[in-house]
């Protein structure tokens, strides 16, 4: 477990995919934010980016019109890379006293064989931006890893995926992992990776009556649906359990606090 000073979650403005591209979506939900002032920094999460670079991170800081001594950089962590996201943002934020774009999404329809029964029907496209900034207080991370095929991307794709060691590593590993957070937040907002693996897991964790979701018409949009979730149920003070798991495997999760003007929109 890792703490470090309290990351603050200010805005969050999520798109859904609709045939575009990820630099489209990505520049939608940017500008959703409308105009946050004081920016020092851009983190972007994605695994999908059809460019080696420039990476998302330096595009979202030229919409932006930040300076070009910005630090921007993209993070590839699939399912877990929101909870990585913003453990960067708020070192970054604290450190340069600002705030810091964090952009996490992904345009998986692509890299997905639309004949294969495991994963042809469940994943989506999506993007957000999430302002964020550091307070007074402390928040707390930790991060799992354990090298596995059974759910794997190539370069080009497809995703590949063994649907139940997948749910076995959610309901034992990751179960176990979370557990240390304990019960000490106001809502919990996992990983959307299936509606049914989202409750049992909150089930499994005592965490239901605390469980923030996304429409079930959402699909699997991948690690976005975290600040997805948040944008579609906005919950402004609240101590947040935000959590990814998945590709890797891997697993990340973190202690977060939305300001008490938190706004949330989804387009």
């Amino acid at each position: 477990m890792i703490s470090v000073p309290e990351v603050v979650i200010e805005r969050v403005c999520a798109v859904r995919g609709s045939g575009e591209g990820l630099a489209d979506l990505a520049r939608r939900a940017v500008e959703g934010l409308g105009a946050p002032s004081g920016v020092r920094g851009v983190v972007a999460a994605t695994f999908s980016s059809p460019d080696r670079f420039p990476s998302l991170a330096v595009r979202a800081a030229g919409w932006l019109g930040l300076p070009a001594d910005t630090p921007a950089f993209d993070v590839q962590m699939a399912c877990s890379a929101y909870p990585y996201a913003l453990y960067l943002a708020g070192r970054l934020a604290a450190d340069t006293g600002g705030k810091v774009v964090v952009v996490d999404g992904d345009v998986q329809l692509p890299l997905v064989d639309a004949n294969d029964h495991a994963t042809g029907s469940i994943f989506s496209d999506a993007c957000t931006a999430s302002l964020v900034g550091a307070g007074d207080g402390v928040s707390r991370f930790a991060f799992l890893s354990r090298a596995s095929a059974d759910l794997a991307c190539p370069a080009s794709g497809p995703i590949s995926m063994d649907g139940m060691k997948v749910f076995t590593f959610v309901a034992t590993e990751v179960s176990r992992f979370l557990r240390e957070f304990g019960r000490e937040s106001d809502v919990f907002v996992p990983h959307q990776a299936n509606p049914y693996m989202v409750r049992q897991l909150a089930r499994t964790l005592g965490l239901e009556d605390r469980l923030l979701v996304i429409p079930e018409e959402a699909k699997n949009p991948g690690s976005c649906s975290v600040p997805m979730a948040l944008a579609a149920n906005p919950r402004p003070g609240a101590r947040a359990l935000v959590a990814g798991f998945g590709a890797g495997y891997s697993a990340a999760a973190g202690i977060v606090s939305l300001s008490p003007g938190f706004e949330g929109k989804v387009l």
